[in-house]
This record gives structure tokens, C-alpha cells and sequence, in this order.
């Protein structure tokens, strides 16, 4: 998929300000915390550092600026680079790195689940993405619906939040043909 498709997935499920007392993320506009916004305005990415007035535009500079470029997601295909950048977006990057690991290891590929972004997990990936391209994408979204319940079963109080998830993910996985 294209940035173009990506990036409109996320802001249908992103929304505007918000600051729940429940969510570790803190304060965040259209998915972008606090600190994801101070550390692009210390990039220059952006030209401020008030969450309350980040605009569309602005956040998808920061997107664009730091989860999808410096990972190459178009290099992946689809539709494994618009689900990575999903993942990337609502999970954070180190857990997408986790999540990644994962999917790898569960299709066979002999890497560490560390949840860092290194040359072997991009060759895994990579490998994965053009040899087994529907399989990977399937269980990327298989490993991140896992992920959501192990979230809940650690801290009950992000039960609330496990609807959304799951109407994220099988969203996601409609939008790219995936059955889960």
C-alpha cells in the first residue's frame, strides 16, 4: 500500500485530542503523544510543541518523518507495509520490532525476538514480505491481536481499550484482504 493509503488508515482510527488519565501514552493529537511531538519539534519537524494545536498536516509530517521513512515501509509490498506502519503508529516502534520478530519466527525464520530494529530482522522481514506475503501479513495482524490480550491479562484496566483494538485490527485486515 502507499503512504497515501497508510497514512488515511490512521487518521480514520486516530483521533483528535486526548488526554484519558488510563492511557500510558499520555496526552496525544491524532495518535501523537507529547513526547513524540516535543522530540519532532527538537528535529525541526515541526514548528511547535503544543499537542492541543498540532495540525493534520503536522502530524503527518511527523509520521511521515519518523515511522514511515526511516523504516522503508514501501520497500515491504503490500499489504505488509500498511499493516507494519499501523503497528508502528498504535504499538509504538519497539514493539513493532517485537511483533515483527514474532511473525518472523512463527513462519520459520531463525531471528532473536529482542525488540530491535536491526539488519536481521529488516532480512527476515524483507524475505518474508516477497516470499511469503499474504502468510506474513496474516500473522503480523495474528501477533498483534495477541499482543492486545497480553496487555489486558498484565493490566485489567486496559480492558476498556480492547474492543477498539480488535475493531482496529480486523479494520485493517479487511482493508487488506486479510481473513482472521
Amino acid at each position: 500500500m502507499s503512504w497515501t493509503k497508510a497514512i488515511a488508515f490512521v487518521f480514520h482510527w486516530e483521533g483528535g485530542y486526548v488526554n484519558d488519565p488510563l492511557d500510558r501514552g499520555g496526552a496525544t493529537n491524532m495518535g501523537i503523544t507529547q513526547g513524540t511531538l516535543c522530540a519532532a519539534y527538537t528535529a525541526k519537524i515541526v514548528s511547535h510543541n503544543d499537542i492541543r494545536r498540532l495540525t493534520k498536516t503536522e502530524a503527518a509530517t511527523i509520521y511521515q518523518a519518523k515511522y514511515w521513512n526511516p523504516y522503508q515501509w514501501n520497500q515491504y509490498g503490500e499489504p505488509a507495509d500498511m499493516i507494519l506502519f499501523d503497528i508502528s503508529v498504535n504499538n509504538g516502534l519497539g514493539n513493532m520490532a517485537k511483533l515483527a520478530q514474532r511473525a518472523c519466527v512463527s513462519l520459520g525464520q531463525n531471528i532473536v525476538i529482542d525488540g530491535k530494529w536491526g539488519s536481521k530482522t529488516r532480512a527476515a522481514l524483507y524475505t518474508l514480505a516477497w516470499s511469503k506475503g499474504a502468510a506474513l501479513s496474516k500473522m503480523l495482524l495474528t501477533k498483534r491481536l495477541n499482543f492486545y490480550d497480553a496487555i489486558v491479562a498484565s493490566r485489567p484496566s486496559q480492558q476498556k481499550y480492547l474492543g477498539g483494538w480488535r475493531n482496529r485490527t480486523n479494520d485493517l485486515a479487511r482493508k487488506c484482504g486479510i481473513r482472521l
